[in-house]
Formats: C-alpha cells, structure tokens, sequence
C-alpha cells in the first residue's frame, strides 16, 4: 500500500472540500488512524502554525485524541486517534471548551468523545469553510457549483482514474499533489524457500532493502534461513530494513569469557555460567575430599573466549568416600557370635537391635532371621542391624502370634506368617533399607485377624557415574566468506580488506581497486576455529561498518 509522508499506510481517502482530503490509515505498528490532509495556499500558513500548536497543546494535557500534527513546507496534516466510537459536539460552556479557548482554538467546529479519564477532542477541522466528511449512506452536501466533489474509489478504480487522469487537467494536478506525499514504489519480501542466507541477502539488497542479520544457535544446517521480519510477501519501500535470522552452530554467535566457577556449588556454577551466556554441558560427580556439591573442575579455563551458547563442562564432588563395611549370614549363630561379627564388621553395640520370640524349630537362642543382607555393602555410619532371635521354649507358632517383619526378607517374612493370607507389595526406594518396611496387622496379631499385607522393597541398582571425556579438536582449513556492495556514484578507490580474530590478530587478506555499483567479495582461507571479523576501508577511511562471520 502507498505511504502518506513516509509515516502512514493509506487504506482508503475522502475528499472533504478544496485542498481537504482526509486518509483512513494506520501507523507502523499497526494502529488505526483518520489522517486529514490541507493544501493551503501562503496566506493560512501562518494560522495553521497557530492550529498545531493549540493541538499541540491540548494533546499535551490529554485532552485531545491527536497522533501527530504536522506543520512544514509541502506537509500539513493532522492525524487524529480512530476510536471508532461516538462523538457529539463540544458544548460551548463546558470546561473542554473553555481549554480550546485557552490554546487559540474555536470550539464551535469541535467534536468530542467519553475518554477513560474524561471528554476529548476528537475532531476539530481548521478553518470555517471544510466540508463534513461524506459516506456511502449520505449523499454529499450540496456545493457551490465552483466546488465540484470527488467520488472515493477502491485502489484499483482509483489506479485507473490516475492513468486517464493523463487526459483530464484537474484531477491530473490533484494526481501530482498526491504523488509528493506518498511513495507508492515497493517491494515485495521474497520467499525463502530453499535460499541459503547469503542468496538471500542478495535478493534483499538488490531489492534496495537494507538487511540485518541475527545468527541463533540452531541444530538446522549452517546458513539455514530461520525467519524473516517483516515476514515474506510483505510490502516494503525500498531502504526498509528486514532481519534475517540463521542458524549457526552453537558456541559461534560472538566472544564471551569464561568465569571461574570452581569451588563454586552447582546452582551458583551454573547462575554464573548463565550470566556469561553460556550453557551447563555434562557434570561428572566423583568422590573427594571437598565438600560435597562443589565444582572441582571445568572443561574450559576461566577467562578463556568461547563463543556465546557454548556449553562448559564440571566435575562436581559427592563428597569424602562414605566407610562400606558388610556382615556374613549370621543366621543359626548364637546372639553372642553374632553380635561378635557384627562388632568386626565395624557395627557398634547401639547399631544392633535383638528381638526375641518363639519360632517352631528353631534352636533356642539362635538368629533366625538379620535385617542387613549377607555380604552386602552398606553404608557404616547409616547401617542398622536387627536381629531375630529364638525364644528360649519352641511353641506352635500360632500360640506366639505375628513377629515383627521389618527389616526381613520377604522370603523370611512369609516363613514367620505361615498361616496368614500374606499379600505383597514392591516398592523400589533408594532412601528405605531392603526388605519389609510395612505391615498391616500389628506384632501379637493372628490369622483370624484378616490379610497381612507387607511393603517390600527392593533398591534399585545404582547407575554407574559417567566418566569424564576431552576431545581435542584438530584445526580445519576453511574459507570465510565477505562481502561488501558499493554505493553508486563513488570514484575509484582503494580497497582493503582486513580480518581480525577473537585474540586480535590482524591479516590484510584482499587489495584491490572498486568504484560505485561494483562489489568486494571473496573469501578468506584460515585454519582459525572462531568468529572472524572484517572491515573495509576505502582510501584508508572505514566504510560498510564491520562483518562478524561466525
């Protein structure tokens, strides 16, 4: 669509009167205005001054609903809010009027409406002699014969108009006028297909489009064109800028340094790491001697450049290595020789628990039963031994009642409910010991009580830790690319072309002589892993501002 003064796209015009067109428009970001447009001769320029700053002043304080007033040679308009909502005359006594006054304004041509905080101008036409705005359900008010009105087309009708204007003197100078004020000359935003970024770039320049690139770190192939803003098939004047966004691979946006994170906890390693644009890569945990949680290692060096979005990775500690210890099976021991192994097992006495009761034919003082399984590794500090121990006369076993059977096999629990309706459940919980740890009916308890129903749980086993990996990366020879276009009308020059590493290193890679329409192009050979920077200089001054190729 055309633009009016560089500012307004046109939907639709009304001719209100003599030099009075009034534009149904939107702003850039899409907000809906009623543009009125004056052509005046010399002699009103001077009271129109006095108009916009009355507008001027009233939209200052709130009370008028103007976008812009706009008062320079060749442009004089206002562009009034489009609140699309109902409006009524100013009355004369009201404190809105009182506030036109005040700012030069006569408020008998004034319109208003119901703002959030109040009544605001919403229409005030400058002058005494403009038409009220026609549409289609009214028909014009009548004019002097001298005053011939101009029938609204559509864009197409009115395209067409303009071209037999050619033949019509009047409406080809009123076609003149309007062609100062809009550039109607666009440009359609190509499609992307299967362009790379740099075709792309091309078709945008050649278009007369300035370009902004945006490289995102992305999985999709180098160069892969990610998004277009303003999007593809969208109407632009020449010299509008569209960004282009592209992948590159992650780590090679632009140049961040690394912090020092050891000794750091994990969350404050990784608040910091964010905070430098970088991403947590893999974390090693390993037993040492530092507390547990605390960053040991990191796979780049603190105050190394990596490129933004790289990902580092920590060795964090679990800690001291936790004492082990493990018991045999002491069943069928005595309770003397088993609290004795437990003791060298590295057990203290308030770590094992005897309970006592009367097991069919079981030899009286026995163990029949340990809560810790045999030859399992177990923690020493968190090991809590629970022994089963024959009473000293051996009943039936329904004449004792229910054992307690935490801490026991559900092999040995189901021994020692013989009779019950046993009923079981698996739980798989690091943090509870194996074997049963619930059950439903209390110790004393027998069969006529109801189902027993036992928790059992079973550990799961642990993952091995990963190992920590470095891969050294080898130098590869590759080419980066550059690419300058010359404004035309430049007289031959010298031109240079200069790269320059993350670590400031300097190589003039290209001479040559260009003049205006030609471009610099080529590519610089390196086996430099990094983003690259170049410029240009034109008979030694700076000129297309700086390339970053990651």
């Amino acid at each position: 669509m055309p633009l009016l003064d560089g500012k307004y796209e046109i939907l639709a015009e009304h001719q209100l009167g003599p030099g009075v067109v009034a534009f149904d428009a939107t702003t850039a970001e899409g907000q809906p205005v009623r543009v009125v447009w004056y052509e005046l001769p010399p002699e009103q320029e001077a009271a129109f001054e006095r108009y916009r700053r009355g507008l001027r002043r009233l939209a200052r304080d709130g009370l008028a609903d103007v976008v812009d007033v706009v008062s320079r040679p060749g442009a004089r308009y206002v562009a009034w809010r489009d609140a699309r909502s109902a409006s009524e005359p100013v009355g004369p006594e009201s404190a809105l009027a009182a506030r036109l006054r005040e700012a030069g304004l006569t408020p008998a041509s004034a319109r208003q409406r119901v703002g959030s905080s109040g009544p605001l101008v919403s229409d005030l036409p400058f002058g005494h002699d403009v038409a009220p705005e026609r549409t289609t359900s009214q028909p014009p008010p009548a004019r002097p014969s001298k005053r011939r009105p101009l029938a609204a087309f559509s864009d197409a009708a009115l395209s067409w108009l303009l071209a037999a204007a050619l033949f019509a003197g009047a409406l080809a100078l009123w076609s003149g006028g309007f062609a100062l004020r809009t550039n109607a000359r666009l440009v359609t935003v190509p499609a992307v297909g299967e362009a790379s970024v740099e075709t792309l770039v091309e078709r945008l320049l050649a278009l007369g489009l300035r370009v902004t690139p945006v490289p995102l770190a992305s999985e999709k192939p180098e160069g892969t064109v990610l998004a277009l803003d303003p999007a593809e098939g969208s109407a632009l004047r020449p010299g509008r800028s569209v960004r282009v966004s592209y992948a590159v691979p992650a780590g090679r946006l632009a140049p961040t340094t690394v912090p020092a994170v050891l000794g750091l906890d994990l969350d404050a390693a990784t608040a910091r790491l964010a905070a430098a644009d970088l991403e947590m890569g893999r974390v090693a945990q390993v037993h040492e001697a530092a507390p547990a949680g605390s960053v040991l290692a990191q796979s780049e060096a603190s105050g190394s450049t990596v490129g933004v979005g790289s990902a580092v990775d920590l060795v964090v500690s679990l800690g001291p290595v936790p004492e082990t210890t493990f018991v045999p099976d002491l069943v069928g021991l005595t309770e003397a020789d088993a609290r004795a192994l437990a003791s060298v097992a590295g057990l203290n006495q308030d770590q094992i628990s005897v309970e006592r009761l009367d097991v069919r034919g079981a030899t009286p003082g026995t163990v029949v039963s340990q809560s810790l399984a045999p030859y399992r590794r177990v923690v020493l500090a968190d090991a809590a031994l629970r022994l089963l121990v024959a009473g000293s006369t051996s009943g039936p076993l329904d004449d004792a009642g229910l054992a307690n059977l935490s801490g026991l096999s559900e092999t040995e629990a189901r021994a020692l409910a013989a009779g019950f309706d046993v009923r079981v459940s698996y739980l798989e919980d690091a943090n509870l010991p194996d074997g049963v740890v619930w059950q439903s009916l209390p110790p004393g308890s027998s069969p006529a009580d109801g189902p027993l129903a036992l928790a059992v749980n079973v550990r799961p086993v642990p993952i091995p830790l990963p190992q920590v990996t470095a891969i050294v990366r080898q130098p590869q020879l590759r080419e980066v690319p550059y690419l300058w276009f010359i404004e035309p009308g430049i007289p031959s020059q010298r031109a240079e072309v200069t790269a320059i590493t993350l670590d400031g290193v300097r190589t003039l890679v290209r001479v040559q002589q260009v003049r205006g329409g030609e471009r610099v192009e080529g590519a610089w050979r390196t086996t430099y892993p990094g983003p690259v920077r170049f410029t240009l200089t034109l008979n030694d001054e700076p000129y297309g501002g700086e390339l970053l190729v990651p």
